[in-house]
C-alpha cells in the first residue's frame, strides 16, 4: 500500500509540474511580446521610450531575456522565492493580490463544504435506505434538477428573483461601504447570503445523489440481511451496517472536493461581483494581466491537484476492500 501511495504522490507532484511549464510557456508562446504581457502595453512602450535600462532588468528578473531554458530556470527560481511579479491593476506583488482574493473565496466554499458534505449526505441516507418512499420522491427530482443546471444560470435566476425583483438581497458587490465592527460583517454576510445558497444547494445536490446511490445499493447486501436475521433493530442496522459501509466512497469524494476550495466558485463570483479568486482570475484575463492570470491558474490547479491526492490516499487507507486487494498483490 505504501508504494501506491508513494506512487500517486509522485503522480501528483510530476502534474504539479507540468502545471508550472505550462503556465511559462502560455506566456512565451503567444501572439507578440512576451515582456509586453508581461509589464502591460502602455508601461512597456513608456519604459521603451524613457527607461529601457529599467525593461531590461524587468525581463532579467522575470525570465523574459536569454534562451528559453534560462527563462525556465530563472521563472522557477522566481516560483521558489514565491515571487509572482507585479500586478497591473494597482501595482502591488500578486501574491498579495491573490491572497486577500483567497480569503474572500474561502468565506463562500469552505461553508458550503461543512454544510453540503453534512447536509447532502445526511439526507442521502434518508432517501437510499427508503427507495421510493415519499421524501425520496419529493428530494430526488428536486435535487437531480439542481445538480443537472449549471450554477451559473441558477446564479442568475435568482440574482433576477431575488434581487431584481424581490429585492431581499443586494445585486452584486460584497459590502455597502461606510460600515464597521459587526454592522460591517453582518453587511458582508447579507451580501454573500445568495451566492452562499446556491453553492450550497449545488453541493447538497451533489452529494445527496452520491450517498443515496451508496445506501440504496448497500441495503440489499447479505450483511444486511444477516443482520435483521439476527434480530438487531432497523437503527443499528442503518447507522453501523449501512451508513458506515457507505462513508468510504463518500468521505473519498469529500476530500476531493476540498481542491474545489479555490475554484468551486470562480463563475458565480463574477456574477454577484464577490472579489473572491474567480473574480480576480476574470479580471485578470480580460484585462491581460498575465502575472495574476498565471498564479490564479496554478494555484487553483495545484488544489484540484491536492484534493484529488488526499481523496485517492483516503480511499486507499479508509476502504478495506481496497487494503484488502493491495494486501493481496503485495503477497
Amino acid at each position: 500500500m505504501l508504494k501506491q501511495i508513494t506512487r500517486t504522490a509522485v503522480l501528483a507532484l510530476a502534474t504539479v509540474f507540468a502545471i508550472i511549464t505550462l503556465s511559462f510557456l502560455l506566456v512565451r508562446f503567444m501572439p507578440g511580446n512576451p515582456l509586453e504581457h508581461l509589464v502591460g502595453q502602455e508601461e512597456y512602450y513608456y519604459l521603451l521610450e524613457f527607461n529601457p535600462e529599467e525593461l531590461a532588468r524587468i525581463a532579467d528578473k522575470y525570465a523574459i531575456s536569454g534562451t528559453l531554458g534560462e527563462q525556465y530556470v530563472q521563472y522557477l527560481k522566481n516560483i521558489a522565492h514565491l515571487d509572482f511579479g507585479i500586478a497591473y491593476a494597482n501595482k502591488q506583488p500578486v501574491l498579495q493580490n491573490v491572497l486577500s482574493g483567497c480569503r474572500w473565496t474561502l468565506l463562500l466554499t469552505v461553508p458550503t463544504f461543512l454544510i453540503g458534505g453534512f447536509a447532502g449526505g445526511a439526507l442521502g441516507v434518508v432517501a437510499g435506505w427508503r427507495p421510493g418512499g415519499r421524501f425520496d420522491r419529493v428530494a430526488t427530482p428536486v435535487l437531480l434538477f439542481l445538480n443537472t443546471v449549471p450554477t451559473n444560470c441558477i446564479g442568475i435566476l435568482f440574482l433576477v428573483a431575488f434581487s431584481f425583483r424581490l429585492r431581499l438581497f443586494p445585486v452584486n458587490g460584497m459590502t455597502s461601504g461606510g460600515l464597521s465592527g459587526m454592522a460591517y460583517a453582518a453587511d458582508v454576510l447579507w451580501h454573500a447570503a445568495l451566492p452562499l445558497l446556491i453553492l450550497i444547494l449545488f453541493r447538497i445536490s451533489g452529494n445527496f445523489l452520491l450517498m443515496k446511490s451508496t445506501v440504496s445499493q448497500i441495503r440489499n447486501e447479505d450483511y444486511i440481511t444477516t443482520a435483521y436475521s439476527k434480530g438487531l433493530p432497523e437503527r443499528r442496522v442503518l447507522l453501523r451496517h449501512a451508513v458506515r459501509n457507505a462513508m468510504p466512497p463518500y468521505a473519498t469524494s469529500l476530500c476531493m472536493q476540498l481542491g474545489g476550495l479555490l475554484s468551486g466558485s470562480m463563475i458565480l463570483e463574477v456574477i454577484f461581483g464577490w472579489k473572491g479568486m474567480g473574480q480576480l482570475f476574470y479580471n485578470a484575463v480580460s484585462k491581460r494581466d498575465f502575472p495574476t492570470a498565471q498564479l490564479c491558474f496554478i494555484l487553483s490547479a495545484v488544489c484540484v491537484v491536492g484534493g484529488n491526492l488526499l481523496g485517492d490516499v483516503a480511499n486507499l487507507l479508509i476502504d478495506p476492500r481496497v487494503k484488502e486487494g493491495f494486501l493481496e498483490q503485495e503477497e
